[in-house]
């Protein structure tokens, strides 16, 4: 028997013990104890303790959790009218000995009231109302018992789902990220093995932080606005004169943790899907991070006419992963726009800090 349900023993022995134990105290105060009103005490008392425990730990689990509510009343009522017999047998016995063992005196006898059963309204009452009282008592305890314990089980399952959803989608954007960085290091080799070099300096320190130090579910917000600029720094190698790139990305104080890659898809998608070669372009990237408030984050790029033309699936594959991290890891804390304007593409990503 393990610790949990060791306490649960001791708690109901205790419960019967106080309530046996303490009319006999009240009883004995004067100095004498009349056995005649403990024993129908201990009878009705035994016979709720007997309809509490016979629910307890069978009806109500084997008939009441399985919705077999009418065959639940059904035995509940034969066991009722049962045990009620039972107990006013008793009690008959208990009030019509009393009065036999105990006669008044012969000169006493005129006048001397005989000793008679409750009346049958009060019987009614601590017969029937107390028994239902009883039951629903037992019903209460053990339905409580299993909502609590059902609440946390469905806590655990909730969490381990949502760890591994977590995993299963950064097993999807990682290996996104790093497939269109090596397109990007592959052009630059053929163009200027200088910037080559210096491009898989940085991808290293980004994959550095993708596959070790981002491996918590939470991350510095300076480590991860550092990763960022990393980024951003490693696509500019790529980009010619005609693209006009204004990036703002500020801390103002705050130590506060977010979730790792939060920013890399919106900015992948507008590196990918905002540039052009032969048009006037331009990708604009702000971060601005508020110490206990939150971080607010927007990017927007234009639209080139050949993007016009062509449905680009997999940009909303990492919209789609980023939503379903934002719905897991930050519940009724975030805001997520995309727009589609007539010569943009525009993002507005916002994430509140929890309040500590």
């Amino acid at each position: 028997m393990n610790v949990k349900n060791s306490i649960k023993l001791f708690s109901h022995i205790l419960i019967w013990c106080i309530v046996l134990l303490v009319p006999v105290y009240i009883m004995s105060r004067e100095g004498t104890f009349d056995s005649k009103p403990y024993i129908s005490y201990f009878t009705q008392v035994g016979i709720f303790a007997l309809l509490f425990y016979i629910n307890y730990l069978y009806l109500i689990e084997k008939l009441l959790f399985h919705k077999k509510i009418a065959a639940y009343i059904c035995v509940n009522i034969v066991l009722i009218a049962m045990l009620v017999g039972i107990q006013t047998m008793v009690m008959d016995f208990i009030f019509s000995s009393f009065y036999t063992m105990n006669p008044p005196p012969m000169g006493e006898r005129e006048g001397v009231p005989r000793r008679h059963k409750p009346p049958f309204g009060m019987r009614i009452f601590t017969d029937y109302l107390l028994i239902i009282f009883v039951i629903g008592l037992s019903v209460a305890i053990k339905m409580t018992a299993r909502w609590y314990r059902d609440s946390i089980n469905y806590e655990k399952v909730k969490s381990t789902q949502l760890e591994a959803d977590l995993r299963n989608l950064r097993s999807q954007l990682n290996p996104h990220f790093l497939f269109n960085t090596l397109n990007n290091i592959y052009s630059l080799i053929i163009i200027d093995q200088h910037k080559a070099q210096d491009s898989v300096h940085r991808l290293s320190n980004l994959l550095r932080y993708v596959l070790y130090d981002n491996d918590r579910k939470f991350v510095p917000i300076d480590k991860e606005l550092e990763f960022t600029r990393n980024y951003i720094d490693l696509m500019k190698l790529r980009i010619s004169s005609n693209i006009r790139l204004n990036v703002l990305i500020e801390n103002k104080e705050s130590k506060d943790m977010i979730a790792s890659l939060m920013f890399m898809t919106l900015i992948e998608n507008a590196f990918k899907h905002g540039l052009s070669s032969d048009e006037d372009c331009f990708i604009d990237i702000k971060i601005l991070v508020e110490k206990e408030k939150g971080v607010l984050c927007t990017v927007e790029n234009s639209i080139s006419e050949s993007e016009n033309h062509i449905e680009t699936g997999n940009s909303g594959i990492g919209l789609a992963n980023l939503t379903k991290r934002l719905e897991l890891i930050y519940p009724n804390n975030h805001e997520l726009i995309v727009e589609r304007r007539s010569e943009s593409f525009f993002v507005l990503l916002r994430i509140d800090f929890p309040q500590k």
